[in-house]
């Protein structure tokens, strides 16, 4: 297997953590009226020597350049039970609990549970009070309930919630993640990873011109370490908060913190010397995302941001040229080696190549920059065209200070643009919604002259995919992009082109600010749907901007559908990697794919969930290595996978033993009441004929005994038609039928089965 250098996750030191959602102060035990609690959860020991000499030899034997500072532990800590609580003198409720991971030189925290109440405020901070982080209220609710943070000194961390009286108890908090620093952050970067002398920061005089896109530019604090990316602009008029990066980033956004603006000051940038740069703000962060689309191939990553950054930080959003034309010079600005804010510039034209595996011109080449590099860290940063509009976003390369003619690679943005073909794998439909098949857009500050009143409506969720249930229940995020205050609003929606249910919402929401509605159920029949909802009346007035008043989703209800649950243990080369879902009878009959995934040293886990209706399938798994899910140079050692039923019974499955299989494994797996071999059994006991049919469909089943009922079914489970066996025989009329795959399935005493007819 062939080895490229991706310029990926880094981590530094958390600097100076001000980095609040709202500025309320310090923590209220800091006043020196509160009785700190000293309850104490310990993690389990972790021994940073041996830790940091395993990194330091996987460094050494790899072309990687990612730093990993820490280990993530696993858990699952309610810290609303276990916090000790106190009520204070007014009647609000103050909880404390230290976590404390012994020998740790920092500490930062996932929340994999996160609600807070109105009012409510969430500090973390160190043992000896010298740095906090929040406070964290309401306003960081989001849809995935999930928030992630920044690095504390030391290895204990308070986490203090304050509650006013009347929502003691309600709020919703539980710890999912632990990061044991077994690193000194700042000596470490200083001494491997700072970023070369040949560097220029983002404000040096050569960087004069591109101020618009610089304020685009965020690091990527994801858990685990750094990497960097650009909000984007979209087509509908509207802002909403997008962000461009590199998938091989990761995927998982929720939990991810968003830094911009962490640029030296004019007049005090290091300009490609050795002298160090001058520290700027770190406080402007946004909290987590939504993964909207990815990409392998191009390697691309669009995540919306839980919120708006504050247009006062002086934020841009990136116009961008999605044609497949080389830019006739360009410029990147990202964070290398977790760095202050750096700019490249590249004087000669792009070139059209490719990246390790990925399919031929589906990158911009930088041949050799001509001014600075990038480094580790500088993954997912943006690529500019003369013209300061994206073309494309770092994959990886080789260049380096000092390291001559040296290339680096970008994702293009004209091939992420269709990406795989659907919504969940290319920029098409988030950045152009109206479809209006602009190829050129430019840039937007957010500043600029706005509404008074304009309520937006985003981000539906509950209602995309395909549910196993009849019943479903949306949410959507309300945003108030005018400047007066956001109070009232009415959110209309329904099914199927049919807006005919109305939710009165009450709030208070300031310039920007969002909040995730959760609207009533509703059961509905199987097949396709579309969920389509608006806002109008806001504040009792006229919205002053109705081109962010109104959403749809597409989705699928399979009724009496079945699940299975996949679990893919990649090993390190992720891009070699596909899989099918199979009708067992025709491979092209598709039902569920996934992959190729990134390349990553530490492999990467795959958990996908699939709803369909009872009977047997093929999952088909293939690596265009060859070597299958085996490898011998993987941190990670040899992948597997299982895939089990809604009983956690495993259907189908390889160990890492049998990881070795060549360019493809395929295993027929059944899911309803039946195990294979009664399924099996009974599959060959009945026949479906003509197939394909353009008339009438015939079932002979004489040798099946207590046969109850027979039932044509669509792809998505919705029923056409049910008869009833007579004498061992039943038919269909399906000359009215669109055309297409359709499911036949029978149910008796021995079991249900499905087989699958064409109608054409």
């Amino acid at each position: 297997m062939k080895k490229q250098l991706l310029l990926g996750v880094f981590f530094l030191s958390a600097l100076q953590l001000s980095a609040q959602t709202e500025q309320l102060g310090q923590p209220i035990s800091w006043n020196g009226k509160v009785t700190s609690s000293k309850k104490t959860i310990e993690m389990p020991l972790v021994d940073n020597l041996a830790e940091q000499t395993a990194e330091l030899a996987r460094r050494a034997a790899s072309f990687e350049k990612n730093l990993r500072f820490g280990v993530e532990q696993q858990v699952n800590i309610n810290v609303m039970q276990e916090a000790e609580m106190q009520v204070l003198p007014n009647g609000n409720v103050l909880r404390q609990l230290i976590i404390r991971s012994e020998g740790a030189l920092s500490l930062n925290v996932i929340f994999s549970q996160f609600e807070l109440a109105q009012g409510t405020r969430l500090y973390l901070f160190d043992k000896d009070r010298t740095e906090f982080i929040g406070a964290h209220t309401s306003l960081n609710n989001n849809a995935n309930r999930v928030l992630g943070t920044e690095l504390i000194h030391g290895d204990a961390i308070v986490i203090e919630v304050l509650e006013p009286a009347a929502v003691a108890g309600q709020s919703t908090l539980v710890l999912g993640t632990v990061v044991h620093g077994y690193f000194d952050l700042e000596k470490e970067l200083k001494a491997l990873n700072d970023s070369g002398d040949c560097m220029y920061d983002v404000n040096c005089p050569i960087g004069a011109g591109w101020e618009n896109q610089r304020n685009s530019v965020a690091m990527m604090v994801n858990g685990g370490g750094f990497c960097t990316g650009s909000l984007v602009n979209n087509t509908s008029g509207t802002i909403i908060p997008y962000f461009l990066s590199a998938n091989h980033c990761g995927t998982t956004p929720a939990g991810w913190v968003f830094r911009f603006r962490w640029e030296s000051p004019a007049g005090q940038a290091d300009c490609a010397t050795a002298a160090n740069s001058v520290n700027g703000p770190t406080n402007m962060n946004v909290n987590g995302g939504t993964l909207r689309a990815n990409y392998s191939p191009s390697d691309f990553t669009l995540t919306e941001l839980n919120s708006a950054p504050n247009p006062a930080w002086g934020v841009y959003y990136n116009g961008w040229n999605r044609t497949d034309v080389p830019a006739t010079s360009a410029v990147g600005i990202h964070h290398p080696s977790g760095d202050i804010m750096k700019i490249s510039f590249e004087d000669q034209a792009l070139i059209s190549t490719t990246f390790g595996a990925s399919p031929a011109n589906s990158h911009w080449g930088v041949t050799d920059w001509d001014n600075g590099v990038t480094e580790g860290g500088s993954s997912g940063s943006p690529l500019f065209d003369q013209n300061h509009r994206t073309v494309g976003q770092l994959h990886g390369g080789a260049s380096a200070c000092g390291g001559g003619n040296l290339s680096d690679e970008y994702g293009k943005f004209f091939t992420s643009w269709t990406g795989g073909g659907a919504n969940s794998s290319r920029l098409s439909n988030w950045l152009d919604p109206g479809n209006t098949g602009v190829t050129v857009l430019d840039g937007v500050d957010p500043a600029g002259p706005g509404n008074t009143i304009d309520a937006g409506v985003g981000s539906p969720a509950g209602v995309s995919g395909t549910f196993c249930s009849a019943t479903v229940t949306p949410q959507v995020t309300i945003t108030n992009s005018g400047s007066d205050p956001l109070t009232s609003a009415d959110i209309n929606y329904g099914y199927d082109g049919n807006i005919n249910q109305v939710y009165n919402w009450t709030g208070n929401l300031v310039q920007y600010a969002s909040v995730v509605v959760t609207l009533p159920s509703s059961t509905l029949a199987g097949g396709a749907h579309t969920f389509d909802a608006n806002v109008t009346n806001p504040n009792g007035s006229t919205d002053q901007n109705a081109g962010n008043d109104a959403v749809s989703s597409n989705f699928t209800v399979v009724v009496n559908g079945e699940t299975a649950d996949l679990t893919l243990v990649l090993d390190c080369y992720g891009t070699e990697i596909s899989w099918e879902v199979q009708d067992p009878a025709n491979a092209s009959i598709v039902y569920y794919s996934g992959g190729s995934y990134a390349d990553l040293d530490a492999g990467e886990t795959i958990n996908e969930t699939f709803c369909l209706t009872a009977g047997c399938y093929k999952f088909v798994i293939e690596d265009t290595w060859g070597d299958g899910l085996s490898n011998t140079d993987c941190d990670n050692g040899d992948g597997s996978y299982t895939l089990v039923d809604a009983n956690s019974v495993q259907v189908a499955g390889l160990t890492t033993a049998q990881s070795n299989f060549g360019n493809s494994n395929t295993q027929t797996f059944c899911v309803g009441p039946n195990n294979v071999q009664e399924i099996t059994a009974l599959q060959q006991e009945w026949v479906v004929y003509p197939n394909p049919a353009d008339k009438m469909v015939n079932i002979e089943m004489s040798a099946i005994d207590g046969v109850k009922e027979i039932t044509l079914m669509s792809p998505t489970g919705q029923v056409v038609s049910t008869v009833r066996s007579a004498q061992g025989q039943a038919s269909f009329e399906v000359a009215n039928l669109a055309k297409g795959v359709y499911f036949v399935r029978l149910t008796s005493d021995k079991g249900t089965t499905t087989k699958t007819v064409v109608v054409k």
